[in-house]
């Protein structure tokens, strides 16, 4: 995804402000833009604490932060109000939507509707006309975001690049076989700032507000209540004379899965903003009886699950562009014609055919490491016979 100049050098700025971290042996590291999405970088340094930043970097931290704020548009009052006193946390806010519009894809791509539409030339894709319906993908885009923010801002915690936050420390003592160390990721932290940051676009107490909401919530469940624990051995000759653990969140692409799973479960509820002012599942799953119907209409409908995905409205199919639902259509996209799955030709395209070319595609090949310390690569290309929808 392309991200605006401005938007992409507001992020390397903020994080080349962020105070240094510790690791175990006392020594100081600087973490940059690119480490943020660094699933390895988490995962195998435990144990951080943050410093305070000199006197120097206020000014450029004010200027960072006036820097971030113009540049990501479509920020409401009261976003713009916690840009300003947190830039650090809203630049690794906009990283986690990056990430999620990227998983947005990844999840998506043999579908009709593959994210495309998200990644806006503006980089929000909250800016994007599907954002304000009611659509099953709407809901699965709200809350991949939703999940993207709390991962990203939770481990830029960890890794001691926010000023505010740091490790969990409810995680600390000793268990019958580890000791709590390390630095465990402050998922409390995360959760009550992605709830500030994001739900506060939601003003209205209608029923799409209320189904944006609640696939908020999904999103941050798919990352909070899976957090994993991961431990580490010391001792002599790779021996686990002492075993450290902290909890981490999962692996981006294990939420992306989860919020598939969701997605494809999705319910979808009833849009009367008169059935005591919450969200009601419009099909009632229990088995119809002359009783049951008569209970049901003394009975309200029931509320959907906290962590299942809701949506309002059927959704498009999606095959053709409409500028009016934000849609781009399936016109040019790739298709396998041996497949009968929503990737398949016949279904990716529409009933309107396709056309078989050939394409020369290049990539990176015959790698080598030379010592040291380098990755040669060359550059080999073939030519592909490929599938595209007309």
């Amino acid at each position: 995804m392309c991200w605006p100049a401005a938007v992409r050098c507001a992020l390397v700025i903020l994080v080349s402000l962020s105070t240094l971290r510790r690791d175990g042996n006392g020594a100081s590291a600087i973490y940059t833009s690119n480490d943020m999405s660094k699933q390895s970088l988490a995962d195998n340094r435990p144990g951080s604490s943050l410093d305070g930043s000199g006197g120097g970097a206020n000014g450029e931290l004010s200027r960072s932060s006036r820097t971030i704020c113009r540049s990501f548009p479509g920020l409401t009052r009261k976003q713009l109000q916690q840009c300003r006193r947190a830039p650090d946390v809203v630049a690794s806010a906009i990283s986690g939507i990056r990430i999620a519009v990227d998983e947005c894809a990844n999840q998506m791509r043999d579908q009709r509707w593959n994210c495309s539409n998200l990644q806006t030339k503006n980089g929000n894709p909250y800016t994007n006309v599907m954002m304000t319906r009611g659509f099953q993908e709407t809901a699965f885009a709200y809350a991949t975001i939703s999940a993207g923010v709390l991962y990203q801002v939770t481990r830029a915690c960890s890794m001691g690049q926010l000023r505010t936050c740091g490790c969990d420390t409810r995680f600390v003592g000793d268990e019958v076989d580890f000791q709590w160390g390390g630095c465990s990721h402050d998922i409390q932290f995360g959760t009550t700032f992605v709830e500030s940051f994001l739900d506060c676009k939601e003003k209205g107490r209608d029923m799409k507000s209320k189904m944006n909401l609640h696939n908020n919530g999904v999103g941050r469940i798919a990352v909070a209540e899976y957090a994993v624990k991961k431990c580490k051995c010391h001792g002599m000759s790779g021996s686990c004379e002492v075993k450290t653990c902290w909890m981490q969140t999962p692996h981006f692409s294990e939420v992306g899965d989860r919020l598939l799973v969701k997605f494809h479960e999705a319910k979808q509820v009833v849009a009367r903003n008169n059935i005591g002012g919450n969200l009601r599942l419009a099909d009632d799953p229990t088995p119809v009886t002359a009783d049951s119907q008569r209970r049901r209409r003394r009975k309200r409908p029931p509320s959907p699950p906290k962590d299942h995905l809701v949506f309002l409205e059927e959704s498009p199919d999606f095959c053709q562009a409409d500028p009016g639902v934000g849609t781009l259509g399936t016109k040019d996209r790739y298709c396998n014609r041996t497949s009968d799955g929503p990737n398949g030709c016949n279904s990716m395209c529409c009933g309107r055919g396709y056309n078989i070319k050939l394409e020369r595609k290049t990539e990176w090949c015959n790698c080598k490491f030379h010592w040291c310390c380098q990755v040669k690569c060359r550059q080999c290309s073939q030519s592909v016979w490929v599938n595209t929808c007309k």
